[in-house]
This record gives C-alpha cells, structure tokens and sequence, in this order.
C-alpha cells in the first residue's frame, strides 16, 4: 500500500484576516418574556415522558399564583390534579416537571 498522500495546492493569503470581531449586546432589562405558544407543547412533553405513568409532579406558575402539584390528566383545556383541582391551560404561563 503507497503512503504517500497526494499533493494539496495551499494558496497563499497575502491581505489581512478581519473576520474575527468582538460583539457584546446588552440590555437594561432583564425581564424574560414567557411564550404561552409553548405550553401545551410542554404538557405533551410532561405525558409521553417514559417516567409518567399515572401521575407527575409539577411547579406550574399562573396569572395569578404559582404552586406545585401533581398532574394526572387532561381534559379538553384543562389539566386534572390528583386532588380534584381543574387548572385552564390558557391561565398557565409557565410549566416544568419537578
């Protein structure tokens, strides 16, 4: 077997590399913006996770409160708690399994 590897044309750089910049963005704000598009998508996420079974502990932040409890299914626009508990998707802002 030849190990002599074939020759490679390299054409000289003969001008100045500027391609290499420093950016920094800031802002005064640090507020986060929640996107509500997302939350059901999160709740599909939470039901076809392989450690849901029954029921699955959550922190869900609302409009008006933020709690944690646990989820066992959903109704139409509402999820179902295992207290009894009916929480609207569209009220929910933000929703993450614990």
């Amino acid at each position: 077997m030849n190990k002599n590897l074939p020759k490679v044309y390299a054409s000289p750089i003969n001008k100045p590399i500027t391609n290499n910049k420093d950016i920094f963005i800031s802002s005064k704000d640090s507020t986060r913006s929640l996107n509500s598009n997302n939350i059901p998508e999160k709740i599909n996420e939470i039901f076809a996770n392989p450690h849901h079974v029954y029921k699955s502990d959550v922190k869900i932040i609302t409009n008006n409160d933020s709690y944690t409890t646990t989820i066992v299914g959903l109704n139409g626009s509402n999820l179902l708690t295992l207290n009894g508990e009916r929480i609207n998707i569209n009220n929910i802002l933000d929703i993450e399994r614990i």
